[in-house]
């Protein structure tokens, strides 16, 4: 039965509520403090920090910006029509992100990409050490990078750092790791474990045949190019520039495609019976034109064509999703750029990967409600769906991701009884949490942080380190360090904010103590 005037209905175990129900109304409900209390105090706290007022609905939660406070002092930031985050350059305010920014759209360099390759993720993994996940990234988007990309470009001219006349040479480190990719064929050309028993034809070895011949052996298809011609043939109609320039990188990916048992034979199709009979007879011809783009074209064309077989087939996508955060080196943003001439290849990468601005915003969900609302799993209503809150506040502006004509409705919170649960602010820092108890132990532990990324974070390694104790075992101090610990690698912060994460550990240890005791 709704509760009269106050806009929520209990429903079995779920709290629903009316998005034009008024903060003032919700915080008056004895219903809400009882079973959500985590989402009462985190409402209490945004009335508090000015966030909402309590005349404002309580769908105005769905709708609410990061908070950034180097926004409009100058120079224009991601969300005003700039190329970067002015808190990376200046060394930024206290209240901005310690993990890294989360770009609202897709960065220049990517942008300007023709084969949408993730730089940005490419460029923070080889920050962080990763070369090796670098390489298996750029082989999701480009698995001939070495061919393509000395000849392109375009990345490098769309970066950011144009404006200084000293942009990343992102262009060249991505062919640099194309040609690491290329010389170990026994890593990144493996023949697949799986076999799809699907046998498909490639009628001739075009630019989107070998492109395309790559993806679907990988996802264990069996792959036969028919009419084989040398690498100086293929690229013969784009033009003796490009034919010199790629030539002998196109012969190396060739090489490598046989490595992982991409069959070539001379024959047509119609005149050999030495193989079974083909699943897919594909005729993967260049309809862009013989130049540069027409060539990136094909790229295209036999990636994305190989991705339709293979989910047609119930195999997975390749193009899997990156990392949470884009992160940046504050110690290397204001190298020059690398001599590629006297510098060591590698070292020349590492270099100018160091001297991205990662094009994210730094700003905060300083939200409690919503860290709340994140932390108890809400679902989000609609006109036309529902939405995980997970996934929903997952985005810097999630309300720009509905559909046309769709409007939130309703709020459904799982009701929390018999959970420990609340919500601490300190600063525009919120931690929201729940602890599930029986018989002394710890069963459930949920931990969800405001206010030091773009979006709320869940520190799900945290919460298994406090999973399965005696209550009587935990230390405040000591697992309110290791939980944070968690998250250790994740930090990135910029000059100005290095003590925020002495404020997220105080509120941890709030948390834990104030669990009941046996």
């Amino acid at each position: 039965m709704q509760q009269q005037g106050c806009g929520i209905t209990p429903l079995d175990d779920v709290l629903r509520i009316d998005v034009g129900v008024t903060v003032n109304d919700l915080l008056a409900s004895p219903l809400l403090w009882q079973e959500a209390p985590a989402v009462a105090q985190g409402l209490s706290l945004d009335q508090e920090a000015g966030i909402l007022t309590g005349g404002e609905p309580v769908g105005n939660l769905l709708r609410k910006d990061v908070l950034c406070s180097c926004r409009d002092q100058g120079k224009a930031c991601l969300r005003d029509g700039g190329g970067a985050c002015p808190a990376i350059r200046t060394g930024g305010p206290a209240d901005v992100s310690v993990l890294g920014g989360r770009s609202p759209a897709s960065p220049l360099c990517r942008s300007a990409c023709p084969l949408s390759v993730d730089m940005p993720g490419i460029l923070q993994l080889l920050r962080e050490g990763s070369q090796l996940e670098a390489q298996r990234t750029l082989m999701k988007y480009l698995p001939m990078a070495q061919t393509v990309c000395l000849a392109c470009g375009r990345c490098t001219k769309g970066c950011i750092r144009n404006d200084e006349s000293a942009p990343v040479a992102v262009h060249r480190v991505i062919h640099w790791l194309g040609k690491t990719i290329h010389e170990h064929p026994e890593i990144f050309f493996v023949p697949p474990r799986g076999d799809s028993r699907k046998w498909i034809a490639l009628e001739r070895p075009t630019i989107a045949s070998l492109t395309a011949a790559y993806y679907l052996r990988r996802m264990g298809n069996h792959v036969v190019v028919f009419h084989d011609s040398s690498a100086a043939d293929i690229l013969k109609p784009y033009g003796t520039e490009l034919a010199d320039a790629m030539t002998a990188s196109l012969e190396l990916y060739q090489h490598n495609l046989t490595y992982m048992g991409v069959e070539f034979t001379s024959d047509s199709p119609s005149s050999t019976t030495d193989y079974p009979a083909f699943d897919q007879m594909l005729r993967l011809e260049n309809s862009d034109g013989f130049d540069l783009n027409g060539l990136l074209s094909a790229i295209v064309q036999g990636r994305e064509e190989a991705r339709r077989i293979n989910l047609e087939y119930g195999l997975k996508s390749f193009l899997e999703p990156g990392g949470d955060f884009c992160t940046f080196d504050r110690y290397s943003i204001t190298r020059s750029p690398a001599d590629w001439n006297n510098m060591d290849q590698q070292a020349a990468a590492m270099h100018e990967a160091s001297r991205c601005l990662n094009c994210s915003c730094l700003g905060v969900n300083a939200s409690s409600a919503c860290a709340a609302l994140f932390m108890m799993e809400t679902e989000i209503g609609t006109n036309q769906r529902t939405i995980r809150s997970q996934d929903y506040f997952a985005e810097i502006t999630p309300w720009k991701k509905l559909q046309s004509g769709e409007m939130p409705a309703w709020l459904e919170i799982p009701m929390s009884d018999g959970f420990c649960s609340g919500c601490l602010r300190e600063g525009e820092i919120t931690l929201s949490y729940a602890f599930l108890l029986t018989a002394g132990r710890v069963r459930i532990a949920r931990l969800v942080f405001g206010g030091i990324a773009p979006v709320p974070v869940r520190l799900a390694h945290g919460e298994r380190l406090l999973e399965n104790r005696e209550r009587n075992a935990l230390d405040a101090e000591k697992d309110a360090a290791a939980v944070l610990g968690t998250l250790q690698s994740r930090f990135c912060m910029t000059d100005n904010n290095t003590q925020k994460p002495a404020a997220m550990e105080d509120l941890l240890r709030r948390c834990l103590t104030a669990l009941p005791q046996n």
